[in-house]
Formats: structure tokens, C-alpha cells, sequence
């Protein structure tokens, strides 16, 4: 929907009906129209001398030469000029009257001009465009008479010329020009009084074409009756101000989708009732369908793995059941480990397929009681956890404690097989024989996880997120992507100690030198409303 400043004169409606007095005689011996003193004015006759120089950009220069009053026949024949046609379209008005109207209304205007001038209008005051004598065109709001004039067989017209000069200062004019967005004047009625010049890059309308028409007849059917009802709310509730998503035809027969923001003007505005501002959003609506449509593979893909693996593995863990009740168990001892990396490939699978469904209800809940919780499933008897500061955090809390299982199993994992990057075993801090210790602290900037146990391989620290990535013989290489996948989709980043500036900790919290990863997240202040953050 869109919409022009120039499609409606600067003054308020109450001085449309003040037309100039018509010459009968039509010879200019007729009155002429007075000021408010009751002085005539001569300057917009044609015998008067002096006339300003008209044309299709200059505006009138003294009063009365901003408008012209005909009468005009149901067919468009011009049965009348008034003497000021001269100074508003640069022609004689000898050469105006008995001319077809609609042959001079600029063919993108002719059909609400048409309407205006036939018997049974609903709408009599149509904005358009008018030929001037030097070839350009010049903007005017024409007034038609309810009632026929009986002296001429028609309907007396007063046609306004639009002066954008005054209404629309000139930095104004040129923001609408070269801006993207669409912008839309709408009347009491639902009908274009404004449409922005980019109209013509984005819809391929020519600016003003749809000028005195609705915007709901652009519109996708399937998407009219849900935008009728919301845009008629707009226009009849000036509290309301409905943000609409919809398709709209262009000029050459495609649609396009529209994101629209409705705005009401006060109500003495002279430009019009309602103000839309829209923008093109078809190509975002093309990445979210494509986004839905691999969420869709994803979760049948995911859902085939399920099927197709899990029925299989439960008869082979049935039968390795039997065979050690048998007692005949070592040489199942190989295959019942491949079950079981299998078993894990196939949650680690599902679990990242089902990323991209996007977090529905964050909450609020405590960072150090999500982690206890993620190490009672996931933690090792022979590893310990301490959790250094607390912190408030909104998200997802199953999320965030399947990314803190993952941490976990990655630490005790690689602890036990010498390393995430495939280092030499070697005893954590608190010695040879002390216990595995995991860190989580909340940081100025977010949290980390860290431990003590043998850290990454410099030559790896661009690997360990990479999906498959792993150093270990019977690791999947999701781990640390599901971990990646869920941090992300609250909008947070993820990386690796020394990737970037150490995120500062509590001073009683006492980080280990192993594999440390460190969460960023925005902090409430400057979370955009609504959106997870984290306050340390």
C-alpha cells in the first residue's frame, strides 16, 4: 500500500468548496472571484495582463490562479471554462471548453476521474494529474458537484492545483525519494491520497497511479480478508496500530510480500486519515520458508534414524542379554560398545536436527542450579564440579542443560583418552591421582566451563566445533555442535579461552589451565526485550 504528499492541497478541506464565481458570457465580463475583503481579483483573468509564467513546476503567483472551475459533462466534454484555466494549464480556455476532459487527466487517473464525473459516485474529490501546455503535468484535487448545473447540462468542477512546495518542505520531499520504504496517505474512506516515489522500484506503479483507489484490491486473496479486517481497524481506531504481513500484486502481475506499519494522523491533518509505512520483506520470507523446509528434512531425517536404528539395536542389546546370562560374554563385549556408540550417535542426531526450532518461552532460572543439574546426568565419580559465582539467566533451561551435559561428558571423556586434541595424558592439577575438576563461573561477560584436565591441541582450536570433528576412536563429533547449536540459538556466542580477550572472573574463583570454553551474552540492559541474556 502506498501513497504521495502532493495528492492533496496544503490548506484544510474546508476551503475546497469556494470556487471562483462562473463566467456565463463567458468573454471574462463575468464576476470573478473576490477576496475576503470583497475586492475583485483581476490578476487570474485572462484580459487582465500579467499573467505568470505556467508551467508543469511552477506554482501560481496570485490569488485565484491555483484554480480553474468547469462544467463538465458524464461523457468528460468540457461544457465550460473558467478564465483562470489559462493560468493553471498554460491553454485558453476557448480551447479547453468542448475538449474531452479525460483526454487531458493523465492515463493512469482517467478511470477515478471517470468515476467521479458518472451519476452514481460515492466519491467526488479525486486527486490526479492534468496536461499542462508545455507537455508536463501538474497535480491537482478536482471537487465535482453532487447535482447536475442546469444552465450547462453538467457538473460544475473546481480543479485546485496541489502546491507540494508549501505542504512538503524540500528535505522532506527528498527523504521520501531516494528511502526504500513505501510510504501511504489514506483517507476516511480507505482510498490513496500519498503514495511515496518509491513505489516505482518496489511495486513498479507509477508514482500516483494509485491515487483515489484502495489498497485492499492489491492485495492477495488469500491474505484480503485478514488485512481488510485489520486495516479498517486502524482507520476506525486511532489507537490501534496493527503491524500486517501480506502479499501485494505488482504492476506486472507478481506478488510480493509487504511488511506494513500503520500509524494514525491527527485529525485535522489535510493529507489524509491513515499513514502506512511498508517495506519489501520477500526476500526474508523466502529464507524463513527455506529455513521451515530443512527443519522438515531435519525432523523427518531425524525421525528415520530413530526408526530404523533404534528397533535394530534393541534386538542386538536383547541378545548380548542372553548371551551373558549364557556366559558366553567376551566376545560380545566389542559389539556391545558399537551399540552403544550407536545409541549415542543416534541421540547426538536428533538432538541437532531439532536445533532449529527456535526457543519458544524462555525463562529465568539460576546458572549454577541448571549446571548441578546437567552434572548429576552427566557428571563422573571420578571428577568433581565446583561452581565458582551464580548468575540470572533467561532462555531455554533444557537447552542450556544439554549444553552443560555435553561440557561435561567432553571433559571426563577426553580426560580419560589424553586429551580433546589428542595430547598425552597427563594428571590434573591437583595430581596424580586427584579427581578430574570442572569450573563453572559466571564472568562479567556471560559464564565458562573449564577443567584441569589435559586441554586442546593448538593444531585442533578451529575443529572442535565442527560437526563430526573428534579425536577420540568411538566419539560421534557432535558433542561440542550440539553445545555450539544451542548457545547460538539463544543468540549468544561460543569460543574457545584466548580466542579473544579472557573474559574477567571473580577473584575467589580459581580457573583451571585445561580446555575452557566461554559463553557471551548480552546483559539485560542491553538485551533487546524479550531475548535471552545473562546477569552476572
Amino acid at each position: 500500500m502506498t501513497l504521495r504528499p502532493t495528492d492533496r492541497p496544503s490548506t484544510a478541506r474546508g476551503d475546497d468548496d469556494r470556487r471562483e464565481p462562473i463566467d456565463e458570457a463567458g468573454d471574462g465580463t463575468g464576476p470573478g472571484p473576490r477576496d475576503e475583503d470583497g475586492e475583485s481579483w483581476t490578476g487570474g483573468r485572462p484580459d487582465a495582463g500579467g499573467l505568470p509564467d505556467s508551467t508543469a513546476s511552477a506554482g501560481p503567483s496570485v490569488p485565484g490562479a491555483d484554480r480553474f472551475v468547469s462544467a463538465v459533462a458524464v461523457d468528460g466534454e468540457v461544457l465550460f471554462a473558467g478564465p483562470s484555466v489559462p493560468a493553471v494549464l498554460g491553454v485558453e480556455r476557448a480551447s479547453l471548453a468542448g475538449e474531452n476532459l479525460l483526454d487531458r487527466v493523465h492515463p493512469n487517473d482517467r478511470e477515478p476521474v471517470s468515476d467521479a464525473l458518472s451519476a452514481v459516485a460515492t466519491d467526488r474529490v479525486v486527486t490526479h494529474r492534468l496536461r499542462h501546455a508545455n507537455g508536463g503535468f501538474v497535480w491537482v484535487e478536482s471537487v465535482v458537484d453532487e447535482e447536475l448545473a442546469p444552465e450547462f447540462g453538467g457538473r460544475v468542477v473546481t480543479a485546485r492545483r496541489v502546491d507540494s512546495e508549501s505542504a512538503f518542505p524540500e528535505r522532506f520531499r527528498e527523504f521520501l525519494e531516494y528511502g526504500t520504504d513505501l510510504v501511504t496517505v489514506v483517507d476516511g474512506d480507505g482510498r490513496v491520497r500519498y503514495e511515496s516515489p518509491s513505489v516505482e522500484e518496489v511495486l513498479g506503479y507509477e508514482q500516483g497511479s494509485t491515487v483515489g483507489r484502495s489498497p485492499l484490491g492489491y492485495v492477495h486473496p488469500d491474505d484480503r480478508e485478514r488485512v481488510t479486517e485489520r486495516f479498517y481497524r486502524a482507520l476506525n481506531d486511532s489507537d490501534a496500530t496493527p503491524t500486517m504481513e501480506y502479499r501485494y500484486r505488482t504492476a506486472d502481475g507478481d506478488w510480493v510480500w509487504l511488511e506494513s506499519r500503520t500509524r494514525s494522523l491527527p485529525a485535522d491533518a489535510a493529507v489524509g486519515r491513515l499513514l502506512i509505512n511498508s517495506r519489501d520483506v520477500s526476500e526474508r520470507k523466502a529464507r524463513e520458508r527455506r529455513l521451515t523446509d530443512r527443519n522438515e528434512r531435519l525432523d523427518r531425517f531425524a525421525s528415520i534414524v530413530s526408526h530404523d536404528l533404534r528397533n535394530p539395536l534393541s534386538v542386538i542389546r536383547a541378545s548380548m542379554e542372553m548371551a551373558q546370562l549364557k556366559g558366553e560374554t567376551e566376545p560380545l563385549e566389542r559389539g556391545e560398545r558399537a551399540v552403544d556408540r550407536i545409541d549415542q550417535l543416534v541421540s547426538e542426531l536428533l538432538t541437532l536436527a531439532r536445533q532449529g526450532s527456535g526457543i519458544d518461552e524462555p525463562t529465568e532460572f539460576a546458572l549454577g542450579a541448571v549446571a548441578r543439574e546437567a552434572w548429576d546426568t552427566a557428571g563422573s565419580a571420578d571428577a568433581r564440579l565446583v561452581v565458582g559465582a551464580d548468575a540470572r539467566v533467561r532462555g531455554d533451561r533444557g537447552r542450556l542443560r544439554q549444553a552443560f551435559e555435553n561440557l561435561f561428558r567432553n571433559a571426563t571423556e577426553h580426560a580419560a583418552q589424553g586429551g580433546a586434541g589428542g595430547g598425552d595424558a597427563h594428571a590434573t592439577d591437583g595430581g596424580e591421582d586427584a579427581p578430574l575438576t570442572v569450573v563453572v563461573t559466571a564472568t562479567d561477560e556471560g559464564f565458562l566451563v573449564a577443567d584441569d584436565g589435559p586441554g586442546i591441541d593448538p593444531a585442533h582450536r578451529e575443529e572442535v566445533f565442527d560437526p563430526g570433528f573428534t579425536t577420540r576412536e568411538d566419539g560421534t563429533g557432535y558433542g561440542l555442535d550440539i553445545v555450539r547449536e544451542v548457545v547460538e540459538s539463544h543468540g549468544w556466542t561460543i569460543g574457545l579461552r584466548g580466542d579473544d580477550a579472557d573474559p574477567a572472573s571473580p577473584d575467589d574463583v580459581r580457573v583451571p589451565d585445561g580446555a575452557c570454553f566461554v559463553v557471551r551474552a548480552p546483559d539485560p540492559d542491553a538485551a533487546d526485550t524479550g531475548e535471552p541474556w545473562i546477569d552476572g
